[in-house]
């Protein structure tokens, strides 16, 4: 630690600027060796500004120092003896005991360039010289102080603008980080004062790199100079910056309306920043989603608010985007769950704590277990079990996804091959992620791992999600294909909603179709999904694919999808999933009670 203060000291003393920091009892507590030769001394330490200056001038210090010491930063330009005058920037400082201080550095000195402006002159000739020379003498002296301070006035804007360049996106135009939080400061120290609430927002542009990919990153520039004009534009709001990437901030005021109708108008505010833009002869659509913390009801700290404002934005992306979320404390309760989670998924795979369950799928006709679909199922130490969709849309954003799967898939291998060299099952379906599908080599190491444990491809089915494929439908055929060819099954798993992607349905190798299990639970309430139903139905025979009915859970259902010819079913009216141990039980007994 004291050699790190050392390497300290002596970078400050590198500096050609003079460096120096006080407490709030006015007394220089550091001083770096260009301060040191400002001054003309290195006895200052412990001492105040009244041990080197007249107490006129002290004031001038101690009134700035005092509203540094509140918090604020200044830049001002002091006289620091006669005819000498400084530019200084000082900024808060908390000391090592807790307390509040301040550090400075003086960017420019300035003073005359010959004797006129020494002070032993000035008095030597006011003694000597008849009035006339006096008043010569006091108007010479005025010239050179207007000179100086024009020349620190210059050396100010030119600091000025070059601080206005650091706190500029050169994309947008907006503020960027350093100026939004320079604005937050003034925000809050203005609700201090008057006691009026502010709102910081973070918004973002949904699926950018999907525009940026389709027209190119000039048109997602210009989708990001339109929005940050239009948030700029909006009534209440006095503050906008670009954030970083596809993410802005601002900061709002809160018309006193409650907050039923605070969110209306956030939300008719963002539908306005995403109407669509205009790009050449493009006009592409964008849409957003905004998350807002309110000082000081969430939070007084500046980070924390912020923090709160992230969250809020994150659970309005989750909870399917294109929306606004004000932040509340049940949201931050939620965020430290899942924070937490995300730091025991790790250990947990690790040591086996997340297994698979399986649930049975039948044949529509003749009702006998045709396989099995493996499902990840983790009991929380903390929370209890962990929904599926919660657990994968966590490994995804832990990059942990496709670990989570082989994970799952070794043990799926281990506790079903029984089963199938036993006839109780023909074949075992897994789920497999979207960068799984996208990887190169994943289809050979698939195989292998199946060889390993001398299980026939014949015997396997994979389930992968329509969204899966959209992004990259090329690399996702490559990989189904080697699949397919081994002789694995390809189902397309939640089809009917969603992307519904008919070029998938014609390119890719499948063999089955799930219905999404929406639809299903819709029989009964919706006349329309018994049509959309049996229309699907005649699309599967027409490209000579099986359907899978999921969701199962009454025997109107089971009924219904019977009729119209779908092949195999599942759900809970026949089981729910189960542990290996169960579901060997389940099993036996179902086959059994078949006989």
């Amino acid at each position: 630690m004291i050699a790190a203060l050392e390497d300290l000291r002596q970078i400050f003393d590198a500096l050609p600027y003079p460096v120096f920091a006080k407490n709030t009892k006015h007394q220089w507590i550091y001083g770096n060796k260009a301060f040191e030769q400002l001054i003309g001394t290195a006895d200052y330490l412990g001492k105040d500004d009244s041990a080197f200056f007249p107490m006129d001038q002290v004031k001038v210090f101690r009134t700035e120092d005092r509203r540094v010491f509140g918090g604020e930063e200044s830049l001002n330009e002091e006289e620091i003896g006669k005819g000498l005058f400084a530019l200084t920037r000082k900024m808060p400082l908390t000391l090592p005991d807790g307390s509040f201080g301040l550090v400075a550095i003086i960017l420019a000195t300035l003073q005359p360039d010959n004797s006129e402006a020494d002070p032993a002159w000035i008095s030597e000739t006011l003694r000597r010289e008849p009035e006339s020379q006096v008043q010569h003498l006091e108007s010479t002296w005025s010239k050179r102080t207007e000179e100086l301070v024009q020349r620190l006035n210059d050396v100010e804007s030119m600091h000025m603008s070059t601080l206005q360049i650091a706190r500029t996106d050169t994309t947008t135009g907006l503020m960027n980080r350093l100026g939004f939080d320079a604005e937050m400061e003034k925000a809050i120290q203005a609700s201090q004062s008057t006691g009026k609430s502010f709102g910081v927002a973070f918004i973002d542009v949904d699926l950018f790199k999907q525009i940026n990919d389709r027209f190119g990153h000039a048109a997602g520039d210009r989708v990001l100079k339109v929005v940050g004009k239009r948030l700029s534009e909006l009534p209440d709001v006095f503050a906008v910056a670009r954030w970083g990437g596809d993410e802005f901030a601002l900061l709002t005021e809160l018309p006193n309306i409650g907050m039923t109708r605070l969110i209306q108008g956030f939300e008719e505010a963002r539908q306005y920043a995403f109407m669509p833009v205009k790009d050449d002869n493009s006009r592409i659509t964008v849409s957003g989603s905004a998350g807002m913390a309110i000082y000081p009801d969430d939070a007084t700290d500046p980070e924390e608010l912020m923090r709160y404002a992230d969250i809020a934005l994150m659970m309005a992306k989750q909870s399917g985007r294109g929306r606004v979320l004000v932040f509340d404390h049940k949201l931050n309760e939620t965020e430290k769950r899942r924070t937490q989670i995300m730091r025991d998924l790790p250990d947990a795979m690790a040591k086996g704590e997340i297994v698979p369950y399986y649930q049975p799928i039948l044949c529509t006709t003749k009702r006998t277990v045709r396989g099995v679909e493996a499902l990840a199922r983790w009991t929380h130490k903390e929370f209890g079990p962990i929904d599926p969709a919660e657990l994968f849309d966590l490994a995804r954003m832990c990059a942990l996804a496709s670990d989570l799967d082989k994970s799952v898939r070794t043990m799926a291998f281990e506790q079903v091959k029984p089963w199938l060299d036993n006839n109780l099952v023909s074949y075992l379906s897994l789920n497999i992620s979207p960068q799984d599908i996208m990887c190169e080599d994943f289809a050979n190491s698939f195989l292998e791992r199946l060889a390993a444990f001398g299980i026939s491809p014949e015997h396997i089915c994979v389930e992968i999600l329509e969204s899966a494929i959209v992004g990259d439908l090329e690399a996702a055929q490559a990989t189904l294909e080697t699949l397919s060819a081994a002789g694995v099954k390809i189902a397309l798993d939640d089809y009917g909603t969603g992307f519904s992607n008919l070029r998938a349905l014609l390119d890719l190798p499948l063999d089955n179709l799930k219905l999404d299990q929406s639809l299903v639970r819709s029989l009964g309430t919706n006349n329309k999904v018994g049509n959309l139903l049996v229309s699907i139905m005649e699309l599967a025979k027409a490209l000579d694919v099986r359907v899978i009915a999921e969701g199962i859970e009454t025997r109107l259902q089971s009924t219904f999808v019977t009729s119209i010819g779908c092949d195999l079913m599942q759900g809970y009216l026949f089981s729910a999933p189960l542990p290996a141990a169960q579901m060997d039980v389940w099993l036996c007994d179902y086959r059994e009670k078949v006989a």
